[in-house]
């Protein structure tokens, strides 16, 4: 399956309860290939198994990084409207 990246920031939270963001090894924008059976949930919260991230190696991310290519495409289409 194919998923496009929306947004490469994860927020999260010191310790001490600073807000701490951290910049993903994702591209916004780029189209990347996903391993359907390797489709992941973990307390309500859905992981997609990226392959060959920006450094060659495959990673978990949260789904809610990421949209389907149909999704990405009528967003687009919708600006342009």
């Amino acid at each position: 399956m194919k998923v496009t990246c929306i947004n490469n920031i994860e927020l999260s939270r010191y310790s001490n309860g600073k807000p701490r963001h951290k910049r993903l090894s994702l591209t916004i924008g780029k189209v990347y290939d996903t391993v359907v059976e390797h489709k992941i949930r973990v307390d309500n919260v859905t992981f997609y198994m990226i392959e060959k991230d920006e450094d060659d190696e495959s990673r978990l991310y949260a789904a809610q990084y990421f949209v389907t290519l149909d999704v990405w495409r009528e967003q687009q289409l919708n600006r342009i409207l």
